[in-house]
């Protein structure tokens, strides 16, 4: 039985329309409260963030057949969260122009990963699992983010993916 084929833009239009509840939480904190330090995931919001709109660009870049230009998520490139927000904002068309341009998923990739820790480990993938990877890897650590979110009493709810593809309907 065949079911339907993942459609990658849709997946990443997903991802972008679930980032606005945390972009909008995010400008209403202080620079103290982005910087907070909490004991679980990468240790701040302003880490786990850089973290992910990094991860797109690093993630993507391999897709693409290599991350080109300088790191735009560095610490003192992106001093605050409305840096952050419009640096990840404007990667968004080059990632969409990536994914339009994919002719074969199953093209395979290798790239090089350098831990914080300074190991390194070679990546033998696929161009599909890598973009996989990109989405799971966002949705894992935004969760995070989320929770410190509401640690700080910002929350974030119904961003579940339905909730932005399907009808939400109040029940009779």
């Amino acid at each position: 039985m065949s079911g339907p084929r993942l459609d990658p833009l849709a997946q990443y239009a997903y991802l972008v329309a679930a980032r606005e509840p945390i972009f909008d939480r995010l400008r209403g904190l202080t620079p103290e409260q982005y910087r907070q330090p909490f004991p679980f995931g990468l240790g701040t919001l302003r880490r786990t963030v850089h973290h992910l709109a990094g991860a797109e660009w690093f993630l993507i870049g391999q897709i693409a057949g290599g991350a080109a230009g300088e790191y735009p998520f560095g610490a003192d490139a992106v001093p605050d969260a409305e840096t952050l927000e419009r640096r990840w904002r404007a990667l968004e068309p080059q990632t969409r122009r990536v994914l339009e341009t994919v002719d074969d998923w199953a093209r395979p990739i290798e790239y090089v990963v350098t831990l914080p820790n300074r190991r390194r480990y070679r990546i033998r993938s696929t161009v599909f699992w890598v973009f996989v990877q990109f989405c799971y890897h966002e949705v894992h650590h935004r969760a995070q983010a989320m929770a410190m979110l509401r640690q700080l009493g910002a929350s974030v709810e119904t961003i579940d993916v339905l909730w932005f593809t399907g009808t939400p309907a109040e029940e009779p």
